[in-house]
């Protein structure tokens, strides 16, 4: 019987030493994610700031390794793949909106929303075949992301170019380092 009083006594300490446990966590996990949904980090840069040196630039190099004649070679297939990378991540940056006059208006668009994400899927496509090596597919996700920019511009920048507004100084130079003798 005093084995059993025991047992009982350690069972009911550890059950109670358990809770409290759980209480402590619970009462540390709930202020971490009250303090993450209170935090205002607002994006740093505007939309258009974001355009031309990231999502232009990456978009570039998807367009005109789909339009390769010949076969790709393994670093142009990891060039596709890292600019597909930074398309991909660039659909959700613009959803933050940012510090141009129209940034945060137009974030808060459904369409805005919808052209963003269409972007994403076509990174993502390129991304695949980056990753398959498949040429058809890149040209596919290309259209697609080609598609996607124009469809965003006529409703939101119709004026504006999808091309030329600012590059970065280095860029016509840097990107024509990746070209091969009698490509493009």
């Amino acid at each position: 019987m005093n084995t059993i009083k025991r047992n009982s006594t350690a069972l009911m300490a550890s059950f109670i030493l358990m809770m409290v446990v759980i209480f402590v966590l619970n009462g540390a996990l709930t202020k971490s994610v009250e303090a993450a949904e209170n935090q205002n980090f607002p994006m740093p840069v505007s939309v258009n700031a974001l355009m031309v040196t990231m999502i232009d630039h990456s978009a570039h190099y998807i367009w005109d390794y789909a339009a390769l004649e010949d076969r790709m070679l393994e670093d142009e297939w990891l060039a596709v793949e890292y600019y597909s990378i930074q398309l991909a991540a660039a659909g959700p940056l613009m959803t933050l909106g940012g510090t141009g006059e129209l940034d945060n208006t137009w974030a808060m668009s459904p369409q805005w929303l919808s052209s963003a994400m269409d972007m994403t899927n076509a990174a993502m496509k390129s991304l695949n075949a980056a990753r398959l090596q498949d040429k058809t597919l890149l040209e596919t996700a290309g259209d697609e992301l080609l598609d996607s920019c124009l469809a965003c511009h006529r409703s939101f920048k119709p004026d504006i170019p999808t091309e030329g507004v600012i590059h970065d100084p280095l860029y016509d130079q840097l990107y024509h380092l990746f070209q091969r003798e009698g490509a493009l």
